[in-house]
């Protein structure tokens, strides 16, 4: 199990944090939550500590074979009066006070997608259109709160989860085509307005957003959200996904930027990437393979005009502009090309890398999104309502976060010992397996050599010479590990 002994006391500033033992985080996360009864709230706290040990095993295994524990468990997670708003208030608040006292701290907004198989499908609705026939899940956005400096991640200030209807009548097949799109509607009545409310939720969670910076992706490129955020003093950087027009200059924007003098050039890793196939709202994408890739800079300042289908609101929304294209891009791949609006200075070579760097955190998201469905399995769970999925993901979300923490601290700290992330059990068994010829050593060998080992486990190979560990990988050796340590424990035990 994950060290459930380790005391790494809350750092401020800049380092990474703080990682408790697990009862102690538990408590943190979710011991002031008001759940009606303080009974639920004893039992929410018992069932996080026992979850957080083995992220990615199912309830019934979190509760070791203790019937009347795994009967009051599974008694908490049905109870349709425990609001699963009110279960993950805990973490928000949690993560609200991590951020207090901090230089710089990063809102990192993204969607995700969960999509459930079994009976329970039909109990939620469509969250993506193939081929013509519609896919059932949760789409769920959060706001990942990051320490600008160590890129550590604080935990999660929001998340917001939500169902579209299904197009085909009750009782109908799902596979028919979707229907003709609505007819147009305000803004603030469309999904696209998830940008804008998570961060008035975060804002009042927060109070002060002086040191906050907003990061979110192309999706977010919406004029009526980048005027929210300038009317109220928002700092961000948004990626640009559309070629706008320019109140001030002649020309789109796109073609306006491109013709900026180079003020620098950045090394950047592009990410492979899969085909993503046409749908309603998106167009055929080819997938590409992973690279590092040489950009040149250019930047400027701009102001991008209001649409011609707004008739109110600002006139304009005057932005920085810093944008990077790849020089010299390989013949069959289109050149990579990042835009990003922002608030922050862009007047020297410092303040531009700032601007870049706060970008690149954004992936940070991406592993969110994979610790949940990888490392806490959120998708394979089998539960058959809505309400009680709700009231996992609100128990498994923070749990996630926790696993990014964790592995953090070894990337931030490869010479630390790994046993403050790994039991006694864990690592010896870990290191016997590796090192079978070799006596125990008196001391726990470092995280660097431990997260290796863990992948190794899982069949991981380091073929592309990278050095980066997936989370496919990671989890099947640690999976593997915890089977190896079962019998380690066994062959311990006295007779």
């Amino acid at each position: 199990m994950l060290c459930d002994h380790a005391d790494i006391m809350k750092c401020t500033g800049n380092e990474i944090g703080f990682i408790e033992n697990l009862e102690r985080w538990a408590e943190q996360q979710f011991g002031n939550c008001d759940l009606g009864d303080v009974r639920r709230t004893v039992r929410l706290v018992d069932y996080a500590t026992r979850q957080a040990a083995q992220p990615e095993a199912s309830t019934h295994v979190v509760c070791g074979g203790d019937d009347a524990v795994a009967e009051g468990t599974y008694r908490w997670i049905r109870n349709s009066a425990i609001e699963p708003k009110a279960v993950e208030e805990g973490p928000f608040q949690a993560t609200a006070e991590a951020c207090e006292g901090r230089d710089l701290v990063l809102a990192i907004q993204d969607t995700t997608i969960l999509n459930f198989s079994h009976a329970v499908a039909d109990k939620l609705g469509r969250v993506a259109v193939v081929e013509g026939h519609e896919v059932a899940g949760i789409l769920v956005h959060s706001t990942l709160m990051v320490d600008a400096q160590s890129r550590a991640p604080l935990g999660l200030i929001d998340q917001h989860r939500w169902c579209r209807p299904f197009a085909a009548a009750s009782g109908k097949s799902r596979s028919r085509k979707v229907a003709q799109p609505p007819q147009k509607r305000r803004y603030q009545d469309k999904e696209s307005a998830k940008w804008e409310q998570c961060t008035e939720r975060m804002s009042s969670r927060l109070g002060d957003t002086g040191n906050v910076v907003t990061i979110c992706d192309r999706e977010a490129d919406i004029f009526d959200y980048i005027t929210y955020l300038l009317e109220r003093n928002q700092r961000f950087v948004i990626r640009a996904a559309q070629d706008r027009c320019l109140l001030t200059r002649k020309g789109g924007l796109f073609e306006v930027m491109a013709k900026q003098p180079v003020v620098g050039t950045r090394t950047v890793q592009i990410s492979q990437r899969g085909v993503q196939r046409a749908g309603p709202k998106q167009k055929e994408r080819a997938g590409r393979s992973a690279r590092t890739a040489s950009m040149s800079v250019r930047v400027a300042t701009v102001e991008l005009a209001r649409p011609t289908s707004r008739y109110d609101g600002p006139e304009s929304a005057p932005v920085a502009v810093v944008y990077l294209r790849e020089r010299n891009a390989p013949k069959s791949e289109e050149p990579s090309e990042w835009l990003l609006f922002t608030t922050e200075p862009v007047a020297n070579q410092s303040q531009i890398e700032k601007v870049i760097e706060y970008y690149e955190c954004r992936w940070l998201i991406e592993e969110f999104h994979m610790a949940w469905k990888t490392g806490c399995r959120i998708e394979q769970r089998r539960f058959q309502s809505l309400g009680n999925l709700e009231r996992l993901m609100a128990v498994t979300a923070p749990i996630a976060v926790r696993i990014l923490q964790i592995r953090a601290l070894a990337r931030s700290n490869p010479t630390t010992p790994c046993s403050v992330v790994l039991s006694p059990a864990d690592w010896q068994c870990l290191f016997s397996k590796v090192n079978s010829n070799q006596p125990l050593p008196k001391r726990p060998p470092t995280n660097a050599w431990a997260f290796t080992a863990i992948a190794k486990l899982g069949g991981w190979r380091d073929t592309k010479r990278t050095g980066r560990v997936g989370w496919q990988a990671l989890w099947r050796g640690w999976a593997k590990l915890q089977d190896l340590v079962e019998g380690w424990k066994l062959a311990k035990r006295p007779s």
